[in-house]
């Protein structure tokens, strides 16, 4: 290696760390009442180790970890340049367009950027066991996080933009009111295999602990 690509790594370090003060939007959008507010690089903290519980425990055959590892290291990145977006953030419209843009942006002088950006697609377009793996752990660690969230929301203070959200609308009515009911939801359509039987658990125990907390 030279000096030019020592200083590459550290500029990417740098870069890279915005991530850790880059707070979670939904949580912010649901006006989380808690002294710390979940950031970017937690999440993918999170992710990352959820796939290894998963791995290591259910061991799921024929799956690259480390390729399901690096994906999910890898997505978040272009919310380094545009930032975390909601599902009630109006820039989604061209989220697709404008993250394209952003990871070029970062990893234009990287010898494997190639690899990387293919990486990133392969997540994206959800077209093998690895992307649909670590989607599906990004999903469920969100419904995992909403339920340790769960007495830390005033949802009498939730955002305009989540109230009237249709979706969010569809749950209350169908009687889900809790956050990490309505998170769980709304995601159960995307799980399959393990992942659906572990959010029909998760279910199971919010229903068993939100009677608890009503009687």
């Amino acid at each position: 290696m030279d000096y030019k690509q020592f200083e590459q790594i550290i500029n990417f370090h740098k870069l890279s760390t915005k991530l850790k003060t880059t707070l979670r939007a939904g949580w912010v959008t649901w006006h989380l009442e808690d002294e710390r507010i979940e950031s970017v690089a937690d999440h993918i903290f999170g992710t990352c180790m959820l796939a290894v519980a998963i791995y290591g425990t259910i061991k799921p055959q024929n799956l690259d970890i480390n390729k399901v590892i690096t994906m999910l290291m890898l997505h978040e990145t272009e919310e380094i340049i545009i930032g975390d977006l909601t599902p009630v953030d109006p820039r989604l419209a061209t989220q697709k367009q404008d993250g394209h843009k952003a990871v070029l942006e970062i990893f234009k002088d990287f010898a494997h950027a190639e690899h990387f950006l293919d990486l990133i697609e392969e997540f994206e377009e959800n077209s093998t066991p690895e992307a649909r793996f670590a989607r599906q752990c990004d999903k469920f660690e969100a419904d995992l996080q909403a339920r340790l969230y769960e007495t830390n929301f005033n949802l009498n203070k939730v955002s305009p933009q989540v109230k009237n959200f249709p979706k969010i609308q569809e749950l209350n009515k169908l009687g889900y009111t809790d956050v990490c009911e309505l998170f769980l939801q709304n995601d159960k359509p995307k799980f399959s295999g393990d992942f659906l039987e572990m959010a029909n658990f998760l279910e199971k125990l919010e229903k068993e602990e939100k009677a608890k907390r009503q009687n």
